[in-house]
């Protein structure tokens, strides 16, 4: 028997594991629920959900052949104890799959165990992220290279055969550690992933590059399939060429809309997306350690007040108060104001990105480890090589809701603030206060804390460390192992 293990490369097509496990003569697919991972800070129902979606339309794929995925409520290192002792287990097939630390530890076991029965573990390229890298010099030449190549067919999957004791989705338990109330804005599944892209390359995504910013208008105008990368209802390489395909149709109608700048601002993203997660891949302490330890000495104190009221959408700033409420509904918010949030977190109120990253990770359906700490880590300036980039709240707003819309519909209790005062909604006026009917510091609270303030203080404490020559030393350092480069700028 062979066993290919689903992780996250929930679809068929493009799946190279899956490709080669489907050639063999007895194969079993499987999927494990594993408990331990499931409890994990960074896991939520809003992921099980998703991961359900997934691979109810997988198994509806393997109906067609009369197979199905088999399905383990267990420790992954229980599954395959079971699986040895029950089968005579020749090969496991899987992709390349980059997680967090706990499951990296939990490859770890079974990687130990499968070895000391002599089962090979075939492991195969994913998403152009290369394991065991040792350096960044020449990685994006690799990227494009994988990208380039052809898309990999979709496998007879005939030969998929059904194991005893697993068990069927409505089997597995409900997950009630971390469990949020959330919009179920997404479905998973390979045929979802696939209409998302096609929406976005031939109608949606004409305005990207002019609406990616704005919190009122991204999620019409950007792809949205970031929640089917990260579980792999569609792979890197099928999106890139995609693209490119829709590139050349335009090119070739002498289209001058705005498409052709959408598409690339969105082509460079999906590079981005495989660079951020090869760090992880290369250094996965990334998780829980500064890039540059020298800035471990900062953000030793977190203040638990101001932390509860971020989570809460109650800082007193109405951008930074919308988009967390907007977020915890719609479990997605764009990029922008996902670095607004971590930077009015990390700078202002001098939080530390290890306990913000794990909270928010339960929110955002398309947590993918390897950007989020990255990004993370980026914007509350502990990584040494990037530009310390601090999102002013008032800004944003002026900038991306100058009429108020987003702010008044996630913050109710200041729609009936006049606009001049929805920025700055404490300097009302008694009578003002009374007049609308928002009572600040009742209806709705008080700044935590002055945005001027505590962003020159935050600058102090950040360029103080950064200044330093040991700084500088572990900052080069990161940067020959992490830094974009086509060529390495030190040499």
């Amino acid at each position: 028997m062979n066993v290919f293990w689903f992780r996250r490369d929930l679809r068929i097509a493009d799946n190279k594991a899956l490709y080669e496990a489907a050639k063999c003569e007895k194969v079993a697919a499987i999927y494990v629920f594993d408990p331990k991972i499931m409890n994990q800070q960074d896991f939520s129902n809003l992921h099980l959900d998703f991961i359900k979606d997934s691979l109810s339309s997988l198994n509806n794929s393997f109906s067609l052949f009369n197979s199905e995925i088999n399905l383990f409520n267990l420790p992954a290192l229980d599954v395959f104890k079971y699986l040895v002792d029950n089968y005579d287990i020749e090969n496991v097939y899987s992709n390349h799959f980059i997680h967090n630390w706990f499951s990296l530890e939990s490859d770890k076991s079974v990687q130990k165990f499968l070895n000391s029965k002599g089962i090979k573990w075939r492991l195969y390229k994913n998403n152009g992220v290369i394991n065991n890298l040792q350096s960044r010099d020449g990685w994006s030449l690799n990227w494009n290279k994988y990208m380039s190549e052809s898309v990999i067919e979709s496998p007879n999957l005939s030969n998929f055969q059904k194991l005893n004791k697993s068990c069927a989705i409505t089997d597995i338990r409900e997950y009630s550690n971390n469990k949020i109330s959330y919009r179920k804005f997404y479905l998973g599944g390979e045929s979802l992933a696939k209409i998302n892209l096609d929406e976005f390359l031939n109608s949606r995504g004409k305005e990207y590059a002019k609406n990616i910013s704005s919190p009122l208008y991204a999620g019409k105008s950007c792809s949205r399939i970031s929640p089917y990368l990260t579980y792999g209802n569609i792979s890197i390489r099928q999106v890139v060429n995609a693209t490119k395909k829709r590139q050349k149709e335009l090119r070739e109608l002498k289209v001058r809309d705005g498409w052709l700048g959408s598409l690339s601002a969105f082509s460079s993203r999906l590079r981005w997306h495989c660079h951020f997660i090869q760090k992880l891949e290369m250094q996965p302490n990334l998780e829980f350690t500064n890039m540059v330890e020298a800035f471990d000495s900062i953000r030793s104190q977190n203040n638990y007040g101001y932390f509860e009221a971020w989570k809460s959408g109650q800082t007193g700033f109405p951008m930074v108060d919308a988009c967390m409420r907007y977020l915890k509904f719609n479990g997605w918010i764009n990029f922008r104001m996902r670095a607004m949030l971590v930077s009015f977190a990390s700078y202002n109120l001098w939080l530390d990105w290890r306990i913000t990253s794990k909270y928010l990770s339960r929110y955002f359906i398309d947590y993918e480890p390897g950007i989020h700490y990255n990004q993370f880590q980026m914007q509350s300036g502990v990584t040494g090589i990037n530009a310390i980039r601090i999102y002013n709240p008032i800004k944003q707003q002026n900038d991306h809701d100058k009429n108020g819309d987003f702010v008044r519909k996630w913050c109710p209790e200041l729609e009936n603030i006049p606009k001049d005062y929805l920025e700055y909604p404490h300097l009302m006026s008694e009578s003002l206060q009374k007049k609308t009917g928002c009572i600040i510091g009742k209806s709705y609270p008080r700044p935590l804390v002055d945005i001027k303030i505590s962003t020159l203080k935050a600058k102090k404490e950040i360029f103080k460390i950064k200044s330093k020559r040991e700084t500088k030393k572990q900052a080069e350092i990161a940067y020959f192992k992490h830094g974009s480069r086509k060529s390495n700028r030190f040499k």
